[in-house]
């Protein structure tokens, strides 16, 4: 029972910042059509990647405290 919980709860945490990654770079490959914004899409793919990372990492971390 407990891994199936273990399991839902990566689902919960990590799917939301998938879906949010998507999108970014999704807008990164739209602004990267127009010029003067291709200075702006490593930052936004920065921000993407960060945010990705810091979540996985506080729910492997801090994932048992929390439940």
């Amino acid at each position: 029972m407990q891994d199936r919980w273990d399991r839902f709860i990566w689902l919960i945490v990590m799917l939301p910042l998938l879906v949010f990654f998507l999108m970014t770079v999704l807008i990164s490959l739209y602004l990267e059509q127009f010029t003067p914004w291709r200075g702006v899409v490593p930052v936004i793919l920065g921000f993407g990647v960060f945010f990705l990372v810091l979540g996985y990492f506080l729910r492997s971390r801090f994932g048992r405290m929390a439940l």
